[in-house]
């Protein structure tokens, strides 16, 4: 049988399509993200960095999968944010433990900018990921923004199964792939997949988990480094 919209979903999704039109294409974004966001009850919760920089692989690993991982810089300011992302019936796993709560959905995007993704696919062994080597000096502290993100399934075992994706948005397509390119040599061992489309952008955006993404991680994660 057909599936019918409800009438929230209808108003929403010709609220989008007005917006779009006007050309307000980021505010459309953020509002389709936000709704989905709160229909699947998704909640995001920002961790302080005192407890993750140089031991982010103890802290992904006591969290019970699925859930996101997210290092981000906004579009204003050079200050590395972690994420965690998680149904929000789960959020009491993590907001008992002192500097971890809930907040609003961070803003990446520039207004009529350019948007430039990738995401990591392993070979026939798992490299080493060492999120510690990421080159974020290309990102300045107005108008351009990037996130890495990490998407575990319900699996968990030594070799890790996840999305592992790159978001960059600057005021123009060659900062965009600036960016980009100081951050590649930070994975060697991968195929680098860059994206621009789309559906990629909202995979990211909405925490999807894609299998034909998907790439084996392997080795201790660290971060001792990253918030310099």
């Amino acid at each position: 049988m057909p599936e019918f919209l409800s009438p929230v979903d209808t108003v929403s999704s010709l609220a989008l399509l007005v917006l779009a039109l006007f050309g307000l294409v980021e505010l459309a974004v953020a509002l389709k993200h936000s709704y989905y966001s709160s229909k699947k009850h998704l909640v995001i919760l920002q961790v302080n960095p005192q407890l993750v920089v140089g031991r982010v692989w103890d802290f992904i690993n006591s969290i019970t999968p699925p859930f996101t991982f997210e290092i981000a810089i906004h579009h204003l300011g050079k200050e590395v944010n972690y994420y965690v992302i998680l149904p929000r019936k789960r959020a009491g796993e993590l907001t008992v433990r002192e500097g971890i709560s809930e907040t609003d959905d961070y803003n990446l995007f520039h207004h009529g900018g350019e948007h430039l993704g990738a995401y990591l696919k392993g070979g026939e062994t798992c490299p080493i990921v060492d999120v510690e080597k990421i080159d974020f000096s290309k990102v300045n502290e107005v108008g351009e923004g990037v996130v890495i993100q990490m998407i575990f399934g319900r699996k968990w075992a030594r070799e890790l199964s996840a999305n592992f994706r790159i978001l960059v948005s600057a005021p123009s397509n060659y900062q965009a792939k600036e960016i980009l390119s100081a951050i590649k040599p930070s994975f060697p061992g991968f195929n680098l997949i860059e994206s621009r489309g789309d559906d990629f952008i909202n995979r990211v955006n909405f925490r999807e988990y894609d299998a034909k993404q998907s790439a084996c991680l392997e080795g201790e994660l660290k971060v001792s480094n990253l918030a310099r």
